[in-house]
């Protein structure tokens, strides 16, 4: 527990800041109380003042936080014409309409404040790509300062514009990376060319390219719970970083520098793919996890995870208050937490429902506090999803690299990914129409989700004694 200790502190000195924005100036006076708690603390010997600096720390970036996000807002709208700023295409670019009636949105940021920027698209104007800034000019929707759900960036009336910032536009490396992406994409649709719907679900598992989804599947993986399929995370990391270990232990790599030669790769991989908030947190844990053995560390799941909170959390103390943020850390600590607790007290059968149901009941109630919706499916249908996604990563990985060499060779891999691909489809259809597997109610509050964690822990608690009991027995 004392390595959560540090983390806890700073998220709870952060979500005290976000809730307390009105009160931005006094960031300040939080400031210098973490300095003089640190101070006072380490000369004097006081308990627990590494977590005391840390919550004022928190308090006072999010309190900062909370004043440019104000300042921001404020300068948007207060001048009567449209906000002027540029944007850098932090998604992939959403393309609606018809052909004389184009509208593209992308997600960016600016001072601490999300935005999705939406413009029709006139004649002769390029698609935005990743990586990209643009200079746009538009009305930004008015809402309360302290909430911080996604903004739009509406680009239309007079004197609004949207224009590529620049004639580079790219970087060389994104550059390139798009157009490895590109070209890898191709390569997965080889064999597939009679299922365009299955390649396409196959570059998004792979890729991340989930604009080519319709809206009905989405809508299906919702529903049974399992979209975090297509979304590149630490599911996705894994597998790439096992396959790449797997090419060093053939190359006769030594393990411990190995794993800090998968570092750079999962970079690029995660940076090609899209370099999405989810798939950075993934890499960013993953880095600090295999980092570990040349700092003469073990390798620590549970430590690799809290070095990630922080380092995330101190950059951008708005994580704390982003639900996919929120959602992301908190099912990694659930699956991290059931596997450093019950360490070689269960079967493996039983290790891998415990982690399915970990990785559910840790993220069940921030759905049921944000979007108001419950999906028990959601733990079963993952029992069965999460290994298939695997094998099917793993068969159009194998697919994509073999189609250098063999056109034939790779159709056979794509094709055994498409197989899987296709169960998942057809299981999430099941889960999805099962009775109670799926269900709206209202909005927990903050005291619901503090007492299922709490019941939670009790379980772990008592499950773990149990196990304990009976090994001591036998």
């Amino acid at each position: 527990m004392r390595k959560l200790a540090i983390p806890a502190a700073l998220a709870l000195g952060e979500a005290c800041g976000f809730a307390a924005f009105s009160f931005g100036p006094a960031w300040v006076l939080a400031l210098l109380l973490s300095v003089a708690v640190a101070i006072f603390g380490h000369g004097f010997g006081v308990r627990f003042w590494r977590m005391a600096a840390v919550f004022f720390l928190g308090l006072a970036l999010a309190l900062r936080s909370s004043e440019m996000r104000q300042d921001a807002l404020r300068a948007a709208a207060s001048s009567g014409i449209p906000f002027e700023h540029a944007f850098t295409v932090e998604s992939e670019p959403v393309v609606r309409g018809g052909e004389t009636n184009t509208w593209v949105s992308f997600e960016s940021a600016f001072s601490g404040v999300d935005v999705r920027v939406v413009f029709r698209l006139e004649e002769g104007m390029p698609l935005p790509e990743l990586g990209e800034t643009w200079r746009c000019a538009g009305w930004l929707e008015r809402k309360d300062p302290g909430d911080y759900r996604r903004r739009f960036l509406w680009v239309k009336g007079r004197g609004t514009f949207a224009a590529r910032d620049g004639p580079a536009g790219r970087s060389r490396l994104r550059a390139a990376l798009a157009t490895a992406r590109h070209d890898l994409s191709r390569r997965l649709g080889i064999g597939l060319e009679e299922s365009p719907e299955i390649a396409d679900l196959n570059r998004a598992i792979l890729l991340g390219e989930r604009t080519r989804l319709s809206s009905e599947t989405r809508n299906l993986f919702a529903e049974a719970g399992t979209l975090h399929i297509f979304a590149v995370s630490g599911l996705h990391v894994i597998i790439v970083a096992k396959l790449a270990l797997v090419v060093f232990a053939l190359l006769c790599v030594p393990y411990r520098f190995a794993g800090l030669a998968v570092v750079p790769l999962l970079w690029l991989y995660v940076e090609m793919v899209g370099a999405s908030p989810s798939a950075v947190r993934a890499a960013a844990m993953a880095s600090a996890y295999f980092i570990a053995p040349i700092l003469w560390r073990r390798h620590d799941g549970l430590s690799a995870w809290a070095v990630t909170f922080v380092l995330f959390h101190l950059v951008a103390p708005e994580n704390i208050v982003k639900v996919s943020s929120i959602l992301s850390f908190a099912v990694m600590l659930g699956i991290l937490a059931f596997v450093e607790f019950s360490r070689d007290l269960w079967p493996k059968w039983v290790e891998a429902i415990g982690v399915s149901f970990s990785a559910w009941a840790a993220g069940a109630p921030i759905a049921a506090h944000v979007f108001g919706e419950v999906a028990p499916g959601g733990f079963l249908a993952n029992l069965v999803l999460v290994p298939a996604a695997g094998i099917s990563l793993c068969a159009g990985a194998f697919g994509v690299s073999l189609s250098y060499i063999s056109t034939d060779v790779a159709a056979h891999f794509n094709n055994v990914a498409a197989l899987f691909t296709e169960a998942m489809v057809g299981i999430s259809w099941v889960v999805s129409r099962l009775p109670l597997f799926h269900f709206k109610t209202d909005a927990w509050t903050l005291w619901d989700c503090a007492a299922w964690y709490a019941v939670l822990c009790l379980f772990a608690w008592l499950v773990r004694s149990v196990a304990l009991r009976r090994r001591s027995v036998v």
